[in-house]
C-alpha cells in the first residue's frame, strides 16, 4: 500500500510540473529580443563577442560590458533553428525547472506543492509571460543556489563548492548574479549567527569546520564571476543599476504603485510571511532553517523600493509559505493524497484550457509580436526606407530599437534597450538626452530631428499630432500601431 501511494504521489508530482510547463507556454514579447538575436548572430558569424555599439545612432563609440552575452548565443541558436516556438518551449522549460529546484530546496511534499505552486505561478506570471529571457535564467540560478545550500544543511558540506561553477555560469548569462551573491552572503551571515548561538556554550569546533566550506565557496564565487570575457567589468555593469537615477525611467526599477496589482500581491505575501513566522513557533528544527527565511524578509523590504526584486522574493517566500500550508494538511496520508490529487488535476485542466488552442503559439511571427509587444509596424519601417528617411536626423523610439536592429538593419535606431544606463567617461547619457523628447518634456520641434517613427502609446505622438495641425510637421504614414512624421 505504501509503495502504491508513493507511485501515485510521483505521478501527481509529474502532472503538477507538467501543468507548470503548459501554463508557462508564452509567445515571446521581450522588447529586447531583436538586439539579443543580433548579438548572438554576430558571435556565430565572426567568432567573437561584439563590444562596440554598431547598431544605434547615439553613443556609437561606447563599449559595453554585456553580462548576458551567453544568453544571446542561446537565444539566437534557439530562434534560428526553431523560431518563436522554440523560445516559447525554452522559456517554459526554464520556468518548470525553477519550480522543481525551489520545491526541492524547501523539501515540499506533494500537498504543499499542490497549493504553493499554483499560487507561486500566479505571483511570477508578469515576468514569465514575456517568455525566454536572461532574467528567467537568474531566477532558475537562485532556485538552484537555494537547493545547493539546502543540501549543506545535511551531510554534504563539500557540495557547497558547486556554487562556484554556478556563479561562473551565472555571470556569463545575466547581470543579476550580483543579487545572487548578496543572497548567498545573507545566507552565510545568518547561518553563522545561528551556529554561534547554538554551539557557543557547548562545542563551537563543528561551526568553524563547516564555516570554512562556506567561506571558501563564498569568496571563490565572488572571484569566479570574473571568469568571463569582460572580467571585473561585469561588476561595474551590475553595480551601475543600483545608484543611477536613470533607472527610475524604467518600469521594473520603480517603487510599487499604491493599490496596484503588485501592491496587493505584496500585501498577500506580507500576510503569508507573518503567518509563516507565527506558525513556525520556537524550536531547534525551525531555528535551523533561519538562513532560508531571512532572504525573503530582506527582499520583501527592497521590493517596495524597486519592484524588480518581487520575482526573486516570491520564489524565496516558498520557505515561509510551507508552514502555513502545512497547517491545513490532513493528518491522514490518504486524505492528503486525495486533496493533492484534486488540486493538481484542477491546475492541469486550467493550464490546458487556458492555452488551448495551441496553434496561437505555433503561428507566432514578427507581425503578431508587434501587436502583442511594442506596437511596431513593418509597413511604417518600409516607409522610412522607401523615402530615405533613415539618416541621423531620424528619431525612433526606445521600444523599437531591438526590433529594428534585427528586422530592418537599413534603419539605425536612435536608441535601444541596451542603453538605458549607458554613460560615457564624460558623463553623457543617450537615454538622458532622448527620454525627455519621447515624454514630451522637451519639444521635438526644437530638436535636430526631421523625421520620427513612433508608436501611438508615447506622449511624443500627441505632440506631433498638434504640430501637424499647425502644419509644422506632416504625418506621412499611420496605422493602428505606428506613425511616421516628417518636418515641413
Amino acid at each position: 500500500m505504501k509503495d502504491k501511494l508513493s507511485i501515485i504521489s510521483l505521478v501527481l508530482t509529474f502532472l503538477l510540473l507538467l501543468s507548470i510547463f503548459i501554463a508557462s507556454l508564452f509567445s515571446s514579447l521581450d522588447p529586447d529580443l531583436g538586439w539579443h538575436l543580433k548579438y548572438g548572430e554576430y558571435f556565430f558569424q565572426n567568432g567573437s563577442i561584439l563590444r562596440d555599439n554598431t547598431f544605434s545612432a547615439l553613443m556609437p563609440d561606447y563599449k559595453w560590458n554585456n553580462s548576458s552575452w551567453a544568453t544571446d548565443l542561446v537565444t539566437y541558436q534557439t530562434f534560428h533553428n526553431f523560431g518563436f516556438l522554440g523560445l516559447t518551449i525554452l522559456g517554459a522549460g526554464i520556468i518548470t525547472l525553477t519550480f522543481f529546484f525551489i520545491g526541492k530546496a524547501a523539501k515540499l511534499n506533494l500537498f504543499e506543492k499542490s497549493i504553493i505552486f499554483p499560487l507561486l505561478f500566479y505571483l511570477v506570471l508578469p515576468v514569465n509571460q514575456i517568455a525566454f529571457r536572461g532574467q528567467l535564467l537568474s531566477l532558475l540560478f537562485i532556485a538552484v543556489m537555494f537547493y545547493v545550500l539546502s543540501r549543506f544543511e545535511g551531510r554534504n558540506k563539500r557540495g557547497v563548492f558547486l556554487l562556484i561553477p554556478l556563479f561562473i555560469v551565472w555571470s556569463n548569462f545575466h547581470g543579476e548574479f550580483i543579487l545572487g551573491l548578496a543572497l548567498f552572503l545573507i545566507w552565510v551571515l545568518v547561518y553563522s549567527a545561528k551556529e554561534i548561538i547554538m554551539h557557543f556554550r557547548n562545542n563551537i569546533t563543528p561551526f568553524f569546520k563547516n564555516e570554512k566550506f562556506l567561506l571558501v565557496s563564498l569568496i571563490g564565487s565572488i572571484f569566479a564571476v570574473m571568469i568571463n570575457p569582460f572580467g571585473v567589468g561585469v561588476y561595474k555593469e551590475a553595480l551601475g543599476h543600483f545608484d543611477d537615477p536613470l533607472q527610475q525611467s524604467v518600469a521594473e526599477f520603480l517603487p510599487l504603485s499604491n493599490l496596484s496589482t503588485d501592491f496587493w500581491n505584496m500585501l498577500i505575501i506580507g500576510i503569508i510571511l507573518t503567518l509563516g513566522f507565527v506558525m513556525l513557533g520556537v524550536g531547534k528544527k525551525n531555528f535551523d532553517k533561519a538562513p532560508f527565511y531571512f532572504p525573503s524578509l530582506i527582499l520583501f523590504l527592497f521590493t517596495f523600493w524597486i519592484k524588480r526584486y518581487a520575482w526573486p522574493l516570491y520564489y524565496s517566500c516558498v520557505f515561509l509559505m510551507q508552514p502555513v500550508v502545512k497547517f491545513f494538511e490532513p493528518d491522514n496520508k490518504r486524505h492528503s493524497l486525495i486533496m493533492s490529487s484534486v488540486f493538481t488535476i484542477s491546475f492541469l485542466l486550467f493550464a490546458v484550457y487556458w492555452k488551448y488552442p495551441f496553434e496561437n503559439l505555433k503561428n507566432m511571427n514578427w507581425n503578431t509580436y508587434c501587436k502583442g509587444s511594442i506596437g511596431c509596424s513593418s509597413d511604417a519601417a518600409k516607409v522610412i526606407i522607401k523615402n530615405n528617411l533613415n539618416s541621423n536626423k531620424l528619431l525612433t523610439i526606445y521600444d523599437y530599437g531591438g526590433w529594428l536592429i534585427w528586422n530592418y538593419p537599413e534603419i539605425k535606431p536612435t536608441i535601444d534597450g541596451r542603453m538605458h544606463l549607458w554613460r560615457n567617461d564624460v558623463g553623457y547619457s543617450a537615454f538622458e538626452y532622448y527620454y525627455p523628447i519621447e515624454q514630451n518634456l522637451a519639444d521635438i520641434d526644437n530638436s535636430r530631428y526631421n523625421a520620427v517613427l513612433t508608436s501611438h502609446r508615447k506622449p511624443i505622438y500627441e505632440r506631433l499630432l498638434e504640430l501637424s495641425d499647425k502644419e509644422k510637421w506632416k504625418e506621412v504614414y499611420s496605422d493602428e500601431n505606428s506613425s511616421v512624421f516628417v518636418r515641413k
